[in-house]
């Protein structure tokens, strides 16, 4: 499904959904921008040259420690002619970005979620990499499969307008103490959601007057990442979630639902998501099914009992679930310092940086014996803990993505919620569609 060019001020809204949305938003298609005469004739910079390289950051949170480490140090180390400035968005947020282009000060790089590809390329940084890549000699077999062969997605033929530097993981994260409470035995991985329903029928219960959740599902969307991650009909360009693999997510949410007592105390009006807490710090959660939680929760409960597994799978459908996004870099075709630039992007895909990546419990892109093994060894309350179950499954991406496919996961969330008041699922989804249909088209507008 293609669109035309969009502005940054239309594309502002669509973003923002994005990058909100990151775990599971994606974005539209375009032809590369390109560069103009003066930047295709300004020859690359000799490795002695000094350069100063701005990449834009959509994610205010990373500290300029983290930045630091990650990414200025070793390019500091590898190509000290190289400068590189990190501009995060402030106050401002998606509009930082916007200012900066209409200033003239357009970044060389833009850093977000890989979700939002499709959007950051529709705004004119998808420079094609593919000479760049030949030139350096980065070989991309070393690379996660399932996330190059998305990225390539992002273009007609095959270019490749961005390149992820870290993904998200999504597992399934358990509370050993409330299983050995209720003597259920602990899930393994490669655990199905026939198992799941199972155990969370054991384990949603009320105990000295303590509400215990069996498993915080989070979402429609969680549920269904592992078989399908496309709303929208690539022929007809309109929303599609009455597919067999929407259904059999939906179906399944029907069946958490109606567990008894399967509701979180705090939702006895409405019902509401990311009830991480209520696994890591209250702790009446069993089994969480969240993206990231290592290092977006845990850390605050070194002495909690908990492990982990791989993600849940429907029979039929083993070893794959949702990829969550995740981190990855566009070049503005119109940069006067390409060749530095794409040093940037290479050193953030380098060994070095890999294994800082994958040591604090980012999920790497390298997917070596050394990256692999070195997962979280930094980060000491997760010792022996079942961390490489945060690789036992190939990663799920969009086959179709659209720059729209953010607002139309919002819009299905919203109306999965339905459900929990009784509507039924026919409805719940033809509701659905009609309204990602309709404002998909006050988006074009």
């Amino acid at each position: 499904m293609k669109y035309m060019k969009c502005s940054v001020s239309s594309l502002l809204p669509v973003l923002a959904a994005s990058v909100l949305l990151v775990s599971c938003s994606s974005g539209g298609a375009n032809a590369p921008i390109s560069p103009k005469p003066e930047a295709a004739n300004t020859p690359p910079p000799k490795s002695s040259e000094p350069a100063k390289v701005v990449a834009y950051s959509y994610w205010q949170e990373f500290s300029d420690e983290y930045w630091d480490k990650l990414l200025i140090q070793p390019l500091k180390k590898k190509y000290p002619n190289i400068d590189l400035e990190i501009v995060k968005p402030g106050k401002n947020g998606t509009k930082k970005l916007e200012e900066m282009i209409v200033a003239g000060q357009t970044p060389d790089i833009v850093i977000s979620d890989i979700g939002t590809a499709k959007g950051i390329t529709d705004l004119g940084f998808n420079y094609d990499m593919t000479p760049m890549i030949k030139k350096y000699g980065l070989d991309l077999s070393k690379y996660d499969k399932s996330t190059i062969d998305y990225v390539k997605t992002f273009g007609n033929n095959g270019e490749i307008f961005s390149l992820p530097y870290s993904t998200n993981f999504i597992a399934l994260f358990y509370n050993k103490d409330i299983f050995d409470k209720f003597g259920v035995p602990y899930p393994k991985d490669g655990v199905t959601f026939p198992e799941i329903v199972q155990l969370a029928k054991k384990l949603t219960r009320t105990d000295n007057g303590t509400q215990y959740i069996g498993f915080d599902h989070n979402s429609v969307h969680f549920l269904a990442g592992g078989i399908t991650r496309d709303y929208f009909d690539p022929k007809t360009g309109k929303a599609n979630i009455s597919t067999k693999e929407w259904r059999m997510a939906y179906d399944l949410l029907s069946e958490l639902i109606a567990i008894p007592g399967n509701r979180f105390p705090q939702d006895k009006d409405k019902i509401t998501r990311w009830h991480n807490e209520d696994f890591y710090k209250t702790q009446i959660v069993a089994m969480s099914g969240v993206p990231n939680l290592i290092s977006a929760g845990l850390q605050t409960v070194p002495d909690m009992n908990w492990d982990m597994t791989a993600y849940p799978v429907f029979e039929g459908y083993p070893k794959t679930a949702q990829a969550a996004g995740g981190s990855s870099l566009f070049m503005n075709p119109n940069s006067k310092v390409l060749d530095a630039a794409f040093k940037v992007v290479a050193t953030a895909l380098s060994q070095e940086t890999q294994l800082v990546i994958s040591r604090n419990g980012g999920g790497p892109v390298l997917l070596t014996k050394e990256t692999m093994d070195a997962f979280s060894a930094d980060l000491p309350y997760t010792k022996g803990k079942n961390v490489k179950a945060a690789f036992y499954n190939k990663q799920n991406w969009p086959k179709n993505p659209t720059v729209y496919d953010g607002n139309a996961l919002g819009i299905a969330y919203n109306h999965s919620l339905d459900l929990y008041a009784g509507k039924d699922i026919n409805t719940v989804i033809r509701e659905t569609e009609e309204d990602i249909d309709k404002q998909v088209a006050q988006l074009k507008k």
